[in-house]
């Protein structure tokens, strides 16, 4: 219960104004939806840290500016297998995949925090962080190290890193 306060009152507590543009309204979107979710749907020790999702979240959508975070609410570029057009988009430059389409935004964050959760492919992730908040601290680097097939993007790690850094820092 400690983990969830404390993430709550660092979150909604040093939410000024990360950015001098729209960023700080995604910010907090993407926050406030990750907030609930640790809040509802985990135990204490599988909280993901919320700079890490809203992190995630705005490299992965452009800070919610990509096709598929406008006309999908997908932040995560989140694929899927589903035959129905009306659950999913297809990128321009590869018709083969599918991603996934949803009807509001927390969904997208519900399910990628699932997939972190849940998957076996994010075992790593998922006893990384169970130690991390043993020891009461949390290092997203090795977190973010153990999500290296997240994407395939060499720097992706950096890259997140350093949106983490600058939503911190301020």
């Amino acid at each position: 219960m400690n983990h969830l306060c404390a993430t709550l009152l660092l979150f909604c507590s040093s939410f000024n104004m990360y950015f001098d543009d729209e960023r700080n309204d995604f910010v907090q979107m993407i926050g406030e939806c990750a907030i609930e979710y640790n809040a509802y749907f985990t135990e204490p020790q599988d909280r993901i840290p919320i700079s890490l999702v809203v992190a995630v979240a705005s490299h992965e959508s452009g800070w919610g500016t990509s096709r598929f975070a406008l006309e999908g609410n997908n932040y995560f570029g989140i694929k899927t297998k589903s035959e129905d057009p009306d659950e999913y988009m297809i990128p321009k430059d590869n018709k083969k995949v599918k991603l996934s389409k949803y009807t509001v935004p927390c969904e997208s964050v519900y399910d990628f925090m699932d997939l972190l959760l849940r998957s076996k492919k994010y075992r790593g992730f998922q006893e990384e962080l169970i130690a991390q908040w043993t020891i009461d601290e949390i290092d997203y680097n090795i977190l973010l190290k153990t999500m290296h097939r997240y994407s395939k993007d060499k720097r992706w790690r950096v890259k997140v890193l350093k949106i983490i850094k600058q939503l911190e820092v301020k």
